[in-house]
């Protein structure tokens, strides 16, 4: 869904008067969309604590790889670029291909079953930057989508750093598998897509 441009300056204005930062680790990574300075951000005709965690990932995917860009900024393009779903309510379109491209970046999607190959041969380049969207419960739809940005980092606590896994988080968590980043709970959800993120200018 498109806004208007008068809509988006609206909202981008409104966004500058948070601090996101309130909820950022000592890198300047966001977690726990639900907490204050994140959660009260407009996102569409909804917010960020409801319905942001696209626009969150996309943030900590960029600042992983080099190319930060203020949350008000990556929300603004994604209301101009048309990728909110039902204006923000159902989130945002899991597809950021030409988001990424004017950040720097560019997305290339990878299968659960070629990257959990993989980690077990060790082939997968440390500090490598993912895009993750998975259903949260496998057989529940209607508890959504969620989308995170995920870094292969093998060391203490598990070979992942995911950030924004869930709404309450105050720092990032980590995994030890892939498979383990889909427990929610008592329930295990499955992934809908997953994007390697490298730079623009990287082969």
């Amino acid at each position: 869904m498109f806004f208007t441009r008068k809509q988006v300056r609206r909202h981008y204005e409104s966004n500058l008067r948070f601090d996101p930062g309130q909820a950022a680790d000592g890198r300047g990574m966001l977690n726990g969309q639900g907490r204050k300075g994140l959660a009260e951000m407009t996102f569409g005709y909804s917010n960020v604590g409801r319905a942001g965690c696209e626009s969150i990932a996309v943030y900590n995917a960029l600042r992983q790889l080099g190319r930060p860009r203020p949350l008000a900024d990556v929300i603004r393009d994604m209301e101009k670029g048309g990728y909110l779903r039902l204006g923000g309510h159902f989130g945002a379109v899991p597809y950021f291909g030409p988001l990424l491209r004017r950040c720097g970046a560019q997305a290339r999607m990878v299968t659960p079953a070629s990257l959990r190959r993989q980690a077990e041969l060790r082939s997968l380049t440390p500090g490598a930057v993912f895009l993750m969207a998975i259903w949260n419960r496998r057989f529940m739809p209607q508890k959504g989508l969620h989308t995170f940005a995920a870094v292969y980092d093998p060391g203490p606590g598990g070979d992942w750093e995911v950030f924004n896994r869930f709404n309450s988080d105050e720092r990032s968590r980590r995994y030890d598998g892939l498979d383990d980043i889909l427990v929610n709970g008592k329930h295990k959800g499955a992934f809908l897509v997953i994007y390697r993120i490298y730079p623009l200018d990287e082969e």
